[in-house]
């Protein structure tokens, strides 16, 4: 894994940000951390803590999602995709904004590797979450790792939500991360952090539309990125 992030800096403690719940009581842990990693959506942040050093994406096509954290893009200084590079063409203002970092397979097959003994026909694909577990395992594997909002559930039925659960336990029992599921009520968004993300928001569908509708509005790359009847 190749990261300005990572070379030459010391990371002695890590926070892993998943999109489940997270208890007002741990929220303030998350921040503390040398690097804060968060996904997808990242609808905790701004509330669960206001840091997000690397927002990992598990295709290049989320960043077009209504549904992301316009804060994520805005605060985090690196996006990682846990895909190749070929498949990240779909947006004009992905590689412009975000300069994204494509991480290919290689995470995803040493999560598949590690989840083999719970998963011993290798039915599933690793989720994001399990893949950048195992990454940060080799190439960091003195650093303090420490897990928010993983709950192991899903929809997705291309994943072995059990398996995963499986080989975190194993990795908290051995002591190798830390996973933080304290009860408790969720912490809520400020006023002021409301309005932030209201901005933020509406700044990014304003960009995106301007930039691919208006000045690279060819019919071409219309269907591709908006569909057919665009």
């Amino acid at each position: 894994m190749t990261s300005s992030l990572l070379d030459g800096r010391k990371i002695r403690t890590i926070s892993i940000v998943g999109n489940g719940p997270i208890s007002e009581a741990d929220a303030p842990e998350i921040d503390k951390a040398d690097l804060v990693l968060r996904f997808n959506s990242a609808p905790a942040l701004g509330v669960a803590g206001q840091r997000v050093d690397v927002l990992m994406l598990n295709r290049a096509r989320v960043y077009m999602s209504k549904r992301i954290n316009p804060l994520a893009l805005e605060r985090a200084p690196e996006v990682w995709v846990n895909d190749i590079k070929e498949n990240g063409e779909v947006d004009w203002l992905f590689a412009r904004e975000c300069k994204p970092r494509y991480l290919g397979f290689g995470p995803t097959n040493k999560a598949r590797e590690h989840l083999k003994r719970f998963d011993p026909f290798d039915r599933s694909n690793p989720t994001s979450g399990a893949s950048i577990i195992a990454e940060f395992l080799d190439v960091l594997p003195d650093a303090e790792i420490h897990l928010f909002g993983f709950t192991h559930q899903g929809k997705q039925h291309t994943h072995d939500w059990d398996a995963e659960k499986q080989w975190v336990q194993q990795l908290c029992d051995e002591g190798r991360i830390h996973k933080h599921l304290t009860p408790g009520p969720k912490p809520r968004r400020s006023l002021k952090g409301r309005l932030e993300y209201a901005f933020r928001f509406l700044e990014k569908r304003a960009k995106h539309y301007l930039h691919n509708k208006i000045l690279h509005s060819s019919e071409s790359t219309k269907r591709r990125i908006f569909g057919q009847d665009a």
